[in-house]
């Protein structure tokens, strides 16, 4: 098999790195297909992406490059992408493919190590050996890989294109949801009492406003979870979410996060403030007086604002003019309804997806408020490692400094057959932690029904 001419004359060129995009023909396949086929060859080693619009979807599988550790944060990501953007040969540009590091950022990157977490709760970003990208309607592939001969270029492109064409034959996995035998809150009477400290330190003197707090449920079932059966069962019951599944050897990170931290186009940075939250009604009229009421709560409004007025402080420093800011909406998920205020403005000259990824996270609505307060209280008195909960996760173009992180909430870290699940709420002087509590076991929701487990016998909507 000869290579493309385009490709050998790139080498000629003096290019070592490789990014090949090409249309994908088959078109029957999703890209779940893809990612639930390669099971048998790539498990450990996949990403899986979709925006809560589902016009966009990323599929990686295989490493190229890996990123783990320290070589995960945000000074090295960006150093890499400044020693490798010029070198790397890209033979066009579409949204979402090509050279794209796929992973997440740590929330903290100082308070991540556990042997549950392993290295993946230090961050870990990847080049794919092969991404699949849809944008709307259109599929493409793309092959990631260096050659430092001309021969050693063709047998590379032979085999890897082999590769590409055996995977998008490969046959539709055996998909099952795994029973559960144990489900546990962690430490609830600790976290409460830790809700109940957080207010009395927000209540005295000083500029502390909020804290958001996280907890844990376990979660075992009767043998290994799967990620392609968490993943169809999130997404057939959510909506609006980002869906998101990141492996690392016997780790799986996934989640369906209704929350967006940046999306970077080649002119814009955009974003959104959600917080403030209450549950979904079981009918039409009790779901829009619960609407109705968050939209008017001083709780839900004073913890709401916090959010919106360090974005829109953090997001003017990125961009020129004036931000699109409008009025607080209703989100609703199937669980839960937040406030929810997109936020957007033109990218300032000179700065980096990254500057903005750093600038944004944590937003009061993961972290707190002031930021190190709300991280150095986090840091003292909150038991549990976060890992990437809460933490960027998504995925950035390498040549065109564009990409789109959510914030990886409505989450769980899946070890086998045993998974944790997160949820966190904003503490603020008014809270109460009997009511903080009932908004966790809410937001444990999503992802304990999508692995498989009870509800809390929570009732059916009629909407």
């Amino acid at each position: 098999m000869s290579i493309p001419k385009e490709l050998e004359e790139a080498y000629t060129q003096g290019y070592r790195q490789f990014s090949w995009i090409a249309p994908m023909v088959e078109e029957s396949l999703s890209l779940r297909d893809y990612f639930e086929n390669s099971r048998s060859i790539y498990q450990g080693q996949r990403f899986y992406w979709q925006t809560p619009d589902k016009q966009s979807t990323l599929v990686g599988l295989g490493k190229e490059l890996e990123f783990q550790g320290a070589r995960a944060s945000i000074t090295e990501i960006a150093a890499f992408i400044a020693a490798n953007k010029a070198i790397i040969y890209q033979n066009r540009t579409v949204e979402g493919a090509g050279a794209v590091l796929c992973g997440a950022f740590p929330f903290d990157k100082t308070h991540s190590d556990t042997k549950e977490w392993g290295t993946m709760g230090q961050g870990l970003f990847y080049l794919p050996t092969f991404l699949l990208t849809q944008q709307g309607t259109h599929k493409y592939s793309t092959i990631n890989f260096s050659a430092q001969s001309i021969d050693e270029l063709v047998g590379k492109w032979q085999t890897l294109t082999a590769q590409l064409s055996a995977i998008c034959q490969l046959e539709a996995a055996d998909i099952a949801t795994v029973g559960i035998i144990q489900q546990e809150e962690v430490a609830v009477n600790q976290w409460m009492d830790l809700v109940n400290k957080t207010v009395s330190q927000l209540t005295a003197p000083g500029p502390l406003e909020k804290v958001v707090l996280a907890r844990q449920m376990k979660v075992v079932g009767e043998k290994p979870f799967q990620s392609e059966a968490i993943l169809r069962n999130l997404q057939s019951q959510q909506t609006m979410t980002y869906f998101f599944a990141l492996e690392h050897e016997a780790q799986l990170f996934i989640g369906a996060s209704p929350e967006r931290l940046l999306k970077a186009t080649k002119d814009a940075f955009l974003t959104a403030s959600i917080a403030g939250s209450v549950s979904r009604g079981t009918t039409v009229q009790e779901d829009q007086q619960l609407g109705e009421q968050l939209l008017h709560d001083l709780k839900n409004r004073q913890e709401h604002q916090i959010v919106v007025d360090r974005i829109v402080t953090e997001l003017s420093k990125l961009t020129t003019a004036d931000l699109s800011i409008q009025q607080p909406e209703l989100l609703k998920n199937r669980d839960i309804q937040h406030l929810f205020l997109p936020i957007e403005g033109n990218r300032k000259p000179g700065i980096d997806f990254l500057d903005g990824i750093q600038q944004l996270h944590p937003t009061p609505a993961l972290g707190g408020e002031p930021k190190e307060l709300a991280l150095q209280w986090l840091r003292s008195h909150e038991p549990l490692q976060r890992g990437l909960y809460g933490a960027p996760i998504g995925w950035l173009a390498i040549k065109e400094d564009i990409g789109e992180f959510a914030v990886g909430i409505r989450s769980a870290l899946v070890v086998q057959e045993t998974s944790y699940l997160f949820a966190g709420c904003g503490i603020v002087k008014e809270s109460q932690a009997a009511a903080e509590r009932e908004e966790t076991r809410i937001k444990f929701r999503p992802m304990l029904r999508g692995i498989g487990g009870t509800t809390y016998d929570q009732p059916v909507r009629h909407d």
